[in-house]
């Protein structure tokens, strides 16, 4: 989101505070999602919960790409931040209830671990097209 959100300020006009305020919005939905996660693990599984925040984060992050407004992509963020908070809260739930006991540490630590994996390669894509010319 860091590479983008030069260019989500010049083409949505938005201010420098709704800026601040859209990046970090998503750790407090998150916390909710993370609440509402495990309810809904217990209640229909840890499978179908790990399916539904796919789609929840899916859905998010579709209305992100396709937001036209500040509100609009305000509401991604929220969807996906929800769907962020199920995910981060399930997966190592689910993870270490199939894992075999031997390798239970070490394949759940496997969320976080691809999870840090994941920004830096984001750090790094935004380097990268950092250089490339704004017409591609």
């Amino acid at each position: 989101m860091s590479g983008a959100s030069l260019y989500i300020k010049r083409d949505l006009q938005i201010t420098d505070v709704q800026l601040e305020i859209m990046m970090g919005i998503l750790s407090v939905y998150a916390l909710i999602g993370s609440f509402l996660g495990a309810r809904t693990s217990d209640w229909v599984g840890r499978r179908v919960t790990v399916v539904f925040a796919a789609a929840i984060f899916t859905t998010g992050s579709l209305l992100m790409g396709f937001a036209v407004n500040y509100a609009m992509l305000m509401v991604g963020r929220f969807v996906t931040g929800i769907g962020v908070g199920y995910a981060i809260m399930v997966a190592p739930v689910y993870t270490a209830e199939v894992s075999p006991a031997s390798a239970r540490g070490f394949l759940t630590s496997f969320t976080e671990v691809f999870i840090n994996v994941g920004i830096l390669l984001g750090y790094v894509s935004n380097y990268a097209f950092a250089r490339l010319p704004l017409h591609l």
